[in-house]
């Protein structure tokens, strides 16, 4: 169909956002990491980037503000912005862009907040305002809208002063602060659990509302994405494979990589069946096919399409690109969730009875520790965690999740209470405990740039619990590293690779990996899933139900994500201020939740199959 028979609503080019052509090479492999990409997005409008880790999303994201990454370059396209092209702008004027004109919220906060710099000053640096009184309460307005504390003592904080959600929140408030003309935003609410995820994407529409910002928002959450956007557009290998205004997309995805995504995202209702990953792992820029770029993973798939790339087909207002589009519509689309059948044996592996936890909150910067508050963050938790068995905690963030969590793995002081481990009481510390207890019980944190040593290889880190818990020569070991690579799906060519040369995904994968090589009987998961994309999401959530299956290991699975929760757990917990709101099998608690809280937080959880804010025809390619 030709482009002008499209019904696709057009605007004045310079109004809202447009990028046309836009390319990203690889400087020295000669390949492009991301090409031909094209879209408008109008003010008051919002589109939806998904697809897998690695699929060209966030090199995307990052070139909208006329960023590359070290390695790469933006050698085609335009980003249009009120009549400016950033990509052509010079230096000076591209850094009085940044953050006024168009601002970005990076989907790791912890690497994007100057270390050095107060929360007060970070945020005052973006805004052009030489009134003190204005200015303070442009930051009011934005570390409000963020879900942030306004006060002078939060203020003068620096970043590693707040918890890892609230330094997201202020990724958040320092994007808003400049009342841009377009908001980038790389996986916002990906450290945010669902009753504060669901206050910002209030924030977000009330933004696009009465600003008239226009959105581009990356994320792997397809639940988020179909509550926000007005349209998605789908990336794989470098390339927009599909777009489509939301309504369509949910009800009819057309391209066989996006059912895919669909079908591997777990629903909040308990139905029988698993999630359907995606077999094979992402194609990467320097092994993509001639062809189709999705080819080696689809189940369509015929000669000609190792041939030639698709071209765009057009139908008003969706664009696809496959050479089999009419056997897909005619196919059916499965759609179940994670639903394990484990059974847990045996007594307790683990037993939790009485915790709580206290950590020291100074009463002001640079106070000695005599005159700091004392904030219990767990207060008398019990449970126990049997053999084979998936233990789920969830509440809202700085409800004492990951502070238990740690208390159990021996890295935070217990202040009362026992945690046994097969009948045996365990010291506090994890250094006080036996080689074998700490070998026994293995966490993997929620922010892997924290807990990945950045000047060791993917294979160095994998190799230390293997040198350490068990006699194995050299070639063993590195065997078993791509035994463990395999597994969490990332290719044994990241052996050598170091953290900062890996995407976020990635970097969960290998902090997995890592866990794993202890052979654990106890694996404790803060968060795990928050940072995968839902195609790796769903064959993590298989690995770990497998795992427990072939090994009987117990799992506390700490999560915000309640689909995941309702999928894969056989019990769960919910905190809230430190203590146990309420607990028991998972299918009761999600069906019949007997406290209020229970029932706000499941509320609060996006609906992937409806939505109660229709789409406005604002987005389209180009």
């Amino acid at each position: 169909m030709p482009q002008d028979e499209l019904e696709l609503q057009r605007w004045p080019k310079g109004s809202g956002l447009t990028v046309d052509d836009l390319q990203v090479d690889a400087v020295n492999l000669d390949t492009d990491i991301v090409a031909g990409v094209s879209f408008r997005v109008a003010p008051g409008s919002a589109l939806g980037l998904v697809g897998e880790s690695g699929s060209g999303k966030t090199t995307t994201a990052l070139a909208l503000l006329g960023f590359a990454r070290p390695g790469t370059a933006i050698v085609a396209g335009s980003v249009t912005i009120a009549g400016v092209d950033v990509l052509a702008a010079k230096p000076a004027d591209l850094q009085h862009l940044r953050g006024r004109t168009i601002s970005y919220v990076p989907q790791n906060p912890s690497r994007s907040l100057s270390p050095s710099m107060r929360i007060g000053r970070q945020l005052a640096e973006i805004v052009d305002s030489t009134d003190p009184a204005a200015l303070k309460e442009r930051i009011a307005m934005a570390l409000s809208a963020a879900q942030c504390p306004t006060g002078e003592d939060f203020l003068r904080r620096f970043p590693h002063e707040i918890s890892g959600g609230q330094q997201q929140r202020v990724a958040i408030a320092m994007a808003l602060v400049g009342e841009p003309d377009v908001i980038v935003m790389d996986e916002p609410t990906t450290g945010l659990d669902v009753l504060t995820q669901a206050r910002f994407l209030d924030v977000l529409r009330t933004l696009r509302s009465q600003n008239n910002a226009a959105i581009v928002y990356v994320s792997h959450d397809l639940g988020v994405v179909r509550n926000l956007v007005d349209h998605v557009a789908v990336m794989y290998g470098g390339r927009i494979v599909e777009e489509a205004p939301v309504d369509e997309f949910f009800r009819a995805p057309n391209h066989p990589y996006s059912r895919r995504l669909l079908e591997a995202v777990p629903r909040i209702a308990r139905r029988e069946g698993a999630i359907r990953g995606i077999p094979g792992t992402a194609v990467e820029p320097w092994n993509r096919p001639s062809g189709c770029v999705f080819v080696d993973r689809c189940e369509f798939a015929t000669e000609v399409c190792r041939d030639a790339p698709p071209p765009a087909t057009l139908q008003r207002t969706r664009m696809v690109r496959c050479w089999n589009l009419a056997d897909v519509e005619q196919s059916a689309t499965p759609r179940v969730v994670a639903r394990p059948d484990v059974q847990p044996q045996g007594a307790p592996a683990l037993f939790v009875e009485g915790v709580c936890a206290e950590y020291r909150k100074a009463a002001g910067l640079f106070k000695r520790r005599d005159h700091s508050e004392v904030v219990r963050a767990v207060d008398d938790v019990s449970f126990e965690l049997r053999t084979g068995e998936c233990f789920a905690i969830v509440g809202e963030s700085g409800s004492g999740k990951s502070t238990l969590a740690r208390t159990i793995a021996g890295l935070h002081q217990l202040s009362a209470g026992t945690i046994s481990l097969s009948g045996g009481v365990l010291p506090q510390r994890a250094g006080s405990r036996t080689q074998d207890a700490r070998r026994r019980i293995q966490i993997v944190f929620q922010d892997p740039d924290s807990s990945l040593n950045p000047r060791r290889t993917v294979a160095q880190s994998i190799g230390r619990p293997l040198r350490q818990y068990f006699d194995l020569t050299r070639v063993e070991r590195n065997q078993r590293i791509e035994e463990l690579l395999e597994l969490v799906r990332v290719p044994s060519t990241y052996m050598a690779a170091f953290p900062h040369e890996l995407s976020g995904g990635q970097k969960q994968r290998v902090a997995l990996a890592r866990a794993l090589a202890a052979k654990p009987d106890v694996l404790i998961c803060d968060e795990v899933t928050s940072a995968l994309d839902v195609a790796v999401q769903a064959s993590v959530l298989t690995l770990l139900d497998e795992l427990r299956r072939e090994f009987h290991m117990a799992m506390l699975f700490i999560s915000h994500d309640l689909a995941v929760v309702s999928g894969i757990s056989e019990t769960t917990l919910i905190m809230r201020h430190g203590r146990v709101e309420e607990s028991g099998p998972t299918e009761r608690v999600f069906e019949q939740p007997e406290s209020t809280y229970a029932v706000d937080l499941l509320a609060a959880v996006p609906d992937l199959d409806e939505t109660d804010y229709p789409a406005a025809a604002g987005v389209s390619l180009t």
